[in-house]
């Protein structure tokens, strides 16, 4: 591939070379021909380097041959980044000349200045990528990529401003995968099926992906022979994974809720780089959540500190296959340190005997047994989101800690009423998120205790003697940002 050569060219020689399967090369082609392309999609099947192709085919192009800056706009900062190194990797293999990746100061034009992610190519355009939306598009021309604008805040609002440069000859792409039946994305999709939105659609689901090569490719790049028996089991493990999500997430079918229960954008606006640190702790009120486990998943203990109105997580144990004596002596560890006022405990299942044996450790008014059962969870997971709505809760900047958080869904049952639906990932079952979870909801029902006693400064009813024993080979401290 040469710089002489024009983006039908490259487009058919990225074809030739085999370097996008069939379903991302219909999706550049699709994006080729319209000002507007709409695409719902599976969870993790590639799209990213479909679209980071299509974006430095376009700002490596003279304007004569349709060139133009692009800007990509997504919910969080670790997927901008993720783009641009794509974008950059696409740069090298076309062999066009572009800058190095930056990082700068992007001015919203009237909102607040965000951080963005650039790269600059001999043709004079260049590619941004943002981790939010400012509205300083409206000044500005080009090619706009809204990615996983499901989860977007204020969508209809950035569609508003992504589309005003189609009167100057820009282009928008707007893809995602689904986020429940009432979000603005699945509402713009039943416009564009009903004939209201004069939009190319586009639809790629699970089943679709692995029919053009999905799974081979996967194989291919693992070194791993490919067999229909190894696909038809990865399909069937990837499902079973999802569970009651694994319509919305590979398929493409819009569940009858609001999706995650906390909002992506929630969860990335009470991202902070203080939060996770124990050596930031200011001997503010603490309140300590407890998910509790043995062996199939996470035994999780968080210890949030109230400063003002702020509640900040200061630090998280999480332990592994960890004997019950050895859970004990973690958390009291933490309860000697920050002498919490409240300590709320999953009491269910295998939880009973923890939370008696904690309750005679600190305390019956320190100690709270929550039996995640019937409309329990609901109530705890309502007082978090309330939390994060009202801007009252800092958490670390991990992504393995966002995700755990987005997924905990909403789901309607069959009565109507909402449900809670917890989504497994890998090993996860969502442990780090029900901690914090606990955490929140023992300050805000938790928080005073009775007239005339004071927790924080009464004595512990008894820690006992340290149990002998290397902890260090069960244990692991969550310091964020230390």
């Amino acid at each position: 591939m040469t710089a002489q050569m024009t983006p039908a060219e490259v487009r058919q020689a990225v074809s030739e070379a085999d370097l996008l399967l069939r379903y991302q090369q219909n999706l550049l082609s699709t994006t080729a021909a319209h000002q507007v392309t709409v695409c719902e999609k599976s969870r993790r099947i590639g799209f990213t380097w479909a679209i980071a192709a299509d974006a430095v085919l376009t700002a490596a192009s003279r304007k004569n041959a349709g060139g133009m800056d692009v800007f990509y706009l997504a919910y969080e900062k670790e997927m901008t980044r993720e783009f641009i190194d794509t974008c950059a990797q696409w740069a090298k293999l076309f062999d066009r000349a572009a800058s190095e990746v930056e990082e700068y100061v992007f001015d919203g034009a009237g909102d607040k200045a965000v951080m963005a992610f650039r790269i600059r190519f001999a043709s004079g355009f260049e590619i941004v990528a943002l981790s939010s939306n400012p509205r300083g598009l409206r000044g500005r021309q080009g090619y706009v990529i809204i990615d996983e604008a499901a989860f977007h805040d204020r969508l209809e609002e950035v569609l508003k401003a992504a589309l005003a440069l189609l009167m100057w000859g820009g282009k928008v792409l707007v893809i995602s995968t689904h986020n429940g039946v009432d979000n603005p994305y699945n509402q713009l999709i039943d416009d564009i099926k009903a004939g209201r939105k004069p939009y190319a659609l586009v639809r790629c689901t699970l089943d679709d992906a692995l029919q053009d090569g999905l799974y081979r490719r996967i194989c291919l790049v693992q070194g791993r022979a490919w067999s229909q028996e190894a696909e038809d089991a990865w399909r069937a493990s990837l499902v079973a994974r999802y569970g009651e999500a694994a319509g919305e997430e590979l398929f493409c079918v819009p569940s009858a809720s609001a999706g995650s229960w906390i909002p992506p954008e929630l969860i990335a606006a009470a991202t902070h780089k203080d939060a996770g640190d124990p050596s930031l702790f200011s001997g503010g009120s603490v309140y300590i959540g407890n998910d509790i486990a043995r062996r199939r998943h996470g035994w999780v203990a968080t210890a949030i500190e109230r400063v003002g109105d702020v509640m900040w997580l200061r630090e998280e144990q999480l332990l592994h296959n960890a004997t019950f004596a050895t859970q004990d002596e973690v958390l009291d560890d933490m309860v000697e340190r920050y002498r919490p006022l409240r300590i709320a405990m999953d009491q269910t299942g295998m939880g009973e005997k923890p939370v008696e044996d904690a309750k005679r450790r600190y305390g019956d008014l320190r100690v709270e047994g929550v039996l995640m059962s019937g409309d329990r969870p609901l109530n705890v997971a309502t007082a978090a989101r309330r939390a994060f709505e009202d801007r009252l809760i800092r958490i670390p900047d991990d992504p393995a800690f966002r995700a755990e958080i987005r997924l905990i869904k909403r789901i309607i049952g069959p009565t109507g009423a909402p449900r809670l639906l917890t989504g497994i990932d890998k090993q996860s079952h969502a442990d780090r998120a029900w901690a914090v979870f606990l955490a929140i909801a023992a300050a805000a029902g938790g928080a005073v205790p009775p007239a005339g006693v004071t927790i924080a400064s009464a004595p512990l009813v008894t820690i006992g003697e340290r149990r002998a024993g290397p902890l260090l080979a069960y244990r692991r401290t969550r310091m964020f940002g230390g």
